[in-house]
């Protein structure tokens, strides 16, 4: 079973993302800002990171470096309200993002091909 690490300030996203990725019998774990994320991830290393840019007590970016300097290449799909998510997504060296409020059938079939890749 894949694990997937969801983080996000916004407990509603959380909550919606978690329910349908373990719908589709994915492990989860969630964290509400960026130095949880951090914590969650050394403990249990991801197969994939659902990562939001603003976060408080460390930043998207910051998340993504640590993780990348536990495990190396880690799949990151950016979720953002940003109006620049590209360029978001490109900076943590994402291999996609969604523009919040996004498809949940998106969010779930993008999982599933990286996984699957």
């Amino acid at each position: 079973m894949a694990g997937v690490l969801i983080v996000d300030d916004e407990p509603e996203i959380v909550q919606f993302i978690g329910h349908a990725l373990e719908d589709e019998g994915f492990a989860v774990s969630t964290a509400a800002d960026g130095e949880e994320a951090v914590e969650l991830a050394t403990r249990d290393k991801p197969d994939l990171v659902v990562l939001d840019i603003a976060l408080p007590r460390l930043d998207g970016k910051g998340v993504a470096a640590e993780i990348r300097r536990l495990y190396g290449a880690v799949p990151i799909l950016v979720i953002t309200a940003d109006g620049h998510a590209r360029e978001k997504a490109e900076l943590v060296g994402a291999y996609g993002y969604l523009r919040k409020p996004f498809d949940l059938d998106q969010l779930v079939s993008s999982i599933q091909e990286r996984l699957r890749s």
